[in-house]
């Protein structure tokens, strides 16, 4: 292989050599995203319209740019396709075919955006690849992961939040998430975990600590505080909100108040962890403009002629496979469902659903359906029911609420007797106002019935892989409560769930069929 050594090369030059090392990166690209074409709309859908996962649209052309900073380094070595890669990208595609039998997105996000940083490896090589670990690695956070940690975060705020308030001398009675002060009552609510400071902070810690520091040592201290810093601001930030709302009457701190605050309190955050980065950053090292202009002489497109066949190999396989399982899940054009409700005159009009005080929701069911049951108290049973025929969207999603996040918080999980006949999820859910509202939620599947999500994921894997469509539906049933009698509100609620259970389980299979 000859290699170029060019004194002062001139930045057209360099720019040419990068374009030419970039054309093989650039088809393993546009050959991924063909493969992947449906895990990408899913992601998509999911960066779009979940406020916490907005920054990954941004993450693979700032990974890209990334990789265009390195160039001086990256054209100072060889493409060498490494085959031995292979072996990670077959798991890889697995878990991909796996994600896309049970409809399981996580799987598919997990598998797709952590095949590319490899399929680019295999192409370009091991030195290559080196060279630009951290921008392929940064791809890794385009996985929209993180809303797990949401009941953490906010079991930490509401803990620290009191303790802040003890020592600042105010009286101070905590339940739960509510927090209660003489002048007002509180809920730490699922807004206020600050679960997108934390991710936020993260990956701009990170890309920080990057870009500014040299040191390993540095940046893992970096990266650390990139992690605990907007969790520490935010129990500050719960704590200031309460503070203010006491020390000026409830007039300031509340309602619109309170989001003014907290994208104040995200710029804090952001502005004081960079003031920190630069009290720790260390100086780069320095790069000369005298380097081997590698790429330039050996042709990209030529050297990486064998990796790009066995990275075309490889997905036209992972294609085949895809579209085998693509044709096991019927085409729901070809089959009506519908509800077949016992009592039709418990089914609610779309104007009485749009006046309900709680709603479920679920993105674009096969077909859906509100009825509402008569209680001995002043408030209604309301209930959900929502089908999905196979291959026509999730059942069991990120995206898909027991109810709208912002008008109700979850309080509790309650404990419910187990009970393999009649297995049932139960929560305690609050409003702004402090109105409480019991939901019982369990998922049908064939005929079995589950109360937890990673269950019916399961058998909906299961069901796929073993040829046959599988459909699926969630039941949710809701009452608002009073708290002066809330336990025996609740026991009464549980004890229709269970006597219903059967029956509205029932109306869900037979919208299948």
């Amino acid at each position: 292989m000859q290699e170029q050594a060019v004194a002062g090369n001139s930045d057209k030059e360099i720019n040419q050599a990068f374009i030419a090392l970039m054309s093989p990166v650039i088809l393993v690209l546009l050959a991924w995203a063909a493969v992947f074409h449906l895990g990408l709309v899913t992601a998509f859908d999911i960066w779009y319209n979940s406020d916490i996962f907005n920054h990954c649209l941004f993450v693979i052309p700032g990974a890209f740019f990334l990789i265009y900073l390195k160039r001086k380094a990256l054209l100072a070595q060889p493409v060498k396709p490494n085959y031995w890669v292979a072996v990670l990208i077959l798991p890889a595609v697995a878990l991909y075919a796996i994600g896309l039998a049970g409809d399981v997105q996580l799987f598919m996000h997990a598998a797709m955006f952590g095949l590319l940083p490899v399929l680019i490896w295999m192409v370009l090589g091991n030195k290559a690849a080196w060279q630009i670990l951290f921008p392929l690695l940064f791809i890794l956070f385009c996985i929209p992961i993180g809303e797990e940690l949401v009941p953490y975060l906010q079991q930490i705020a509401a803990t620290f939040s009191v303790d802040l308030l003890e020592l600042t001398g105010i009286p101070v009675f905590r339940s739960g998430l509510y927090i209660e002060i003489p002048k007002g009552r509180f809920l730490v609510a699922e807004a206020c975990s600050g679960i997108s400071f934390f991710i936020a902070s993260l990956v701009i810690g990170c890309l920080y600590a990057y870009l500014n520091m040299y040191s390993a040592k540095r940046r893992m201290v970096f990266v650390l505080l990139s992690v605990i810093f907007p969790i520490a601001a935010n129990i500050v930030r719960v704590y200031g909100i309460i503070l203010i709302a006491h020390l000026s009457d409830m007039k300031y701190a509340v309602g619109a108040d309170h989001l003014i605050y907290g994208w104040f309190f995200f710029a804090f955050v952001i502005v004081c962890l960079i003031g920190i980065g630069e009290l720790l950053r260390d100086k780069l090292p320095p790069q000369s403009n005298d380097i081997k202009l590698v790429v330039l002489r050996q042709k990209p497109l030529k050297a990486a002629k064998g990796g790009l066949l066995a990275v075309g190999t490889l997905l036209l396989l992972a294609a085949g496979w895809y579209q085998f399982i693509a044709g096991a899940i019927p085409d729901k054009q070809t089959q009506q469902f519908a509800f077949a409700t016992q009592n039709p005159t418990s089914a609610l009009s779309e104007d009485e659903i749009y006046w309900l005080a709680w709603q479920a929701k679920f993105r674009a069911p096969t077909v859906a359906q509100y009825q509402q049951l008569t209680t001995p108290y002043a408030s209604p049973l309301t209930v959900y029911q929502a089908f999905y025929a196979a291959g026509d969207g999730e059942l069991v999603s990120s995206l898909n609420r027991l109810y709208d996040q912002d008008r109700w918080t979850r309080v509790e999980v309650i404990d419910v007797p187990s009970n393999n006949e009649t297995p049932f999820a139960l929560e305690l859910v609050s409003s702004p106002a402090g109105d409480l509202r019991l939901i019982a939620s369990w998922y049908v599947l064939s005929d079995q019935t589950f109360a937890g999500k990673q269950q019916t994921k399961l058998q909906q894997i299961v069901t796929t892989l073993g040829g046959e469509p599988a459909h699926g539906a969630v039941v949710i049933m809701s009452m608002a409560v009073e708290r002066r009698s809330q336990e025996i509100q609740q026991q009464w609620f549980i004890d229709k769930v269970s006597q219903t259970y059967s029956d509205l389980s029932q109306q869900s299979r037979l919208a299948g069929r």
